[in-house]
């Protein structure tokens, strides 16, 4: 099922979520931080008749300080996730079916499977498709155009996480573990990475909903 232009009605976007606003704050912390500094360094130098280099000394340092830190942030909250009412990224007690959709590249909106998702690369027009994780890698669409794989890979384990609370709700049995116990019995042909747990978990609110739910 695909939408294409926005998202469908019921389902809002996940920095629209309550279980996004530390994230926000987060960034809009680290927003007032850089700013704070930078007019600060500006003060300073005229009122101080500091040297050049030592401004760009702290530019330079301000700016390395917002890119490791502003992009994770801007990321999380970028991700192309939309859930409704009844999904546990809300504190309210479900009175129905959860929905999961995930955006594609393109601007159409997807209700993804039962199966977890992956990456797979594009090799034709560039970027990353997203997949299903089953036996045959069926293809849901063209996911990004980014080539920061650890940027993108964080956004498709947060949408993983989704669905298995959607299928929580639902009472969808999580096939995942069986498929690692398969995958250790076969020969070897087949070669599939699985993530542990410690690298599914994104700090924050989010991890403390992963364990009121288990």
């Amino acid at each position: 099922m695909a939408e294409q232009g926005g998202l469908p009605k019921g389902i809002l976007p996940f920095h629209q979520l309550p279980v996004s606003k530390p994230q926000r704050n987060q960034l809009l912390l680290m927003i007032l931080t850089i700013m704070t500094l930078t007019i600060f360094t500006l003060l300073a130098w005229i009122s101080l008749e500091l040297p050049a280099w030592s401004v760009i000394v702290i530019i330079i340092i301000t700016g390395f300080i917002s890119s490791l830190f502003l992009p994770n942030q801007l990321a999380i909250l970028n991700t192309p996730l939309g859930v409704n009412l009844n999904h546990p990224f809300f504190e309210d007690q479900p009175f129905g079916k959860a929905e999961v959709y995930i955006g594609l590249s393109d601007g159409t909106w997807i209700k993804p499977g039962n199966d977890r998702l992956k990456l797979a690369r594009d090799e034709l027009i560039g970027g990353y498709n997203i997949v299903e994780d089953n036996e045959n890698y069926t293809s849901l669409g063209h996911f990004s155009n980014s080539r920061n794989y650890k940027t993108i890979n964080m956004q498709v384990t947060l949408i993983n996480q989704a669905l298995s609370l959607r299928d929580a709700v639902n009472d969808v049995q999580d096939d995942i573990e069986d498929a690692r116990d398969r995958e250790s019995e076969e020969s070897g042909l087949l070669d599939r990475e699985w993530m542990d747990e410690e690298e599914m978990d994104i700090s924050g609110p989010i991890s403390k909903i992963i364990g009121r739910s288990e």
